[in-house]
């Protein structure tokens, strides 16, 4: 009897427990994770825990799970290297890493701290970059107040320096196709290829009845999002009388609701269940997203367009997406306005569904693990 094919195995180090899939970074992770089980890899998941509890739920998606403690002591921000890499150093993990010659995924420059070790010499060493990091801390910097800000700059410019370990990767796997440009350029000798965002949906949902609301959504706690929300409550939301807006959204910060609760036509859902923002991103009738930001890819833009109808967006949520032609673009309060009010008077149909459908293909988890595939298989011909 003709003996089955042995599996692909992979090491994945994620940068925190990616259970439960509820922010940008662990959505990447724990979908990839699926992803690659679907695909039949023998998957073993390195991951640092803090902040969050053990998930035996990882087990549905990979063969081994091993934790690791991360060590937010002062003393780790007093290294040259960048603290988020700094603290994720476990003599552990190496020793783990070494017991096979399996590639390797690292899940952002954060767990990098090995990419250069010696003992990691011929094995195949793929970076996801979800961010180019030094850029996103420099514009953390530019958001935040008194310690946070220091804080903030000089990560964003010990990243700035660290982040030249990547020459070290056999390739780079960046989220948007921007972001691939700029490593491609600033390490050519490293292979550099676009992996879109993997993420819960891979269809696109079927035409339904929409109610007469506008949608924002994100985690209400994140300085990037609080931002963005109030820009909409002061500059859009009172120009437009008579429509009605939900903010939704984790953990809202005191003065997000306090605005919230102060602007007429404005309401706040809290901490909704994932059943209950499937269900307001689905009827609203348009979810706005705008952010300030132009770093890495914003997952909600994916669930928005996988889940809901018309999409109103500024350009910076679309930087490298490839996705202008599925969402109305609108970069001034003159313009989201405008597009607030065309929208209430426009249904989302067929033939705009046909359309986000084939624009979203390239964001299809089975197509994107063929990519990590092909590439590993021609590596090791």
């Amino acid at each position: 009897m003709p003996q089955s094919a042995p599996r692909l195995r992979i090491h994945v180090v994620s940068l925190q427990v990616p259970f439960p899939p509820d922010y940008g970074g662990v959505i990447d992770i724990y979908y990839k994770l699926k992803a690659f089980r679907a695909a039949g890899y023998e998957v073993y998941l390195h991951t640092y825990q803090y902040d969050r509890q053990r998930a035996p739920q990882l087990d549905a998606v990979a063969d081994r799970v091993y934790y690791y403690p991360r060590n937010r002591s002062f003393t780790r921000q007093l290294s040259v290297e960048p603290y988020i890499v700094a603290s994720r150093q476990s003599s552990q993990l190496l020793t783990d890493l070494l017991t096979d010659d399996a590639p390797i995924l690292f899940e952002g420059i954060h767990c990098c701290a090995f990419l250069a070790d010696s003992r990691l010499t011929g094995r195949c060493k793929l970076v996801r970059m979800h961010n180019i990091e030094h850029e996103y801390y420099a514009q953390l910097a530019r958001q935040a107040t008194g310690w946070r800000r220091l804080y903030y700059r000089l990560e964003a410019v010990r990243l700035k320096q660290y982040e030249h370990i990547l020459t070290n990767a056999d390739a780079i796997l960046a989220i948007t196709e921007s972001d691939r440009c700029y490593f491609a350029s600033k390490y050519p000798q490293v292979a550099t290829l676009w992996l879109p965002a993997f993420q819960a949906h891979n269809t696109v949902a079927p035409l339904t009845s929409r109610e007469e609301y506008i949608l924002y959504h994100g985690n209400l706690s994140v300085e990037e999002n609080i931002e963005a929300a109030d820009y909409l409550l002061q500059q859009v939301v009172p120009n437009t009388p008579g429509v009605s807006w939900i903010f939704a959204g984790k953990n809202p910060a005191p003065r997000l609701t306090q605005r919230i609760a102060a602007t007429p036509g404005a309401r706040l859902v809290p901490n909704p269940s994932d059943d209950e923002m499937e269900r307001l991103i689905q009827q609203a009738a348009a979810n706005v997203l705008v952010t300030f930001q132009p770093t890495g890819l914003k997952l909600k833009l994916l669930h928005a367009l996988y889940t809901g109808g018309h999409c109103i967006v500024n350009s910076k949520m679309l930087v490298g997406t490839g996705l202008e032609r599925a969402c109305i673009v609108a970069d001034t309060p003159q313009a989201l306005i405008h597009a607030v009010k065309e929208v209430l008077t426009t249904p989302f149909d067929s033939a705009e569904r046909t359309r986000r459908v084939k624009l979203l293909e390239r964001y299809d988890p089975r197509r994107n693990i063929g990519l990590i595939t092909r590439y590993l298989t021609e590596k090791t011909l």
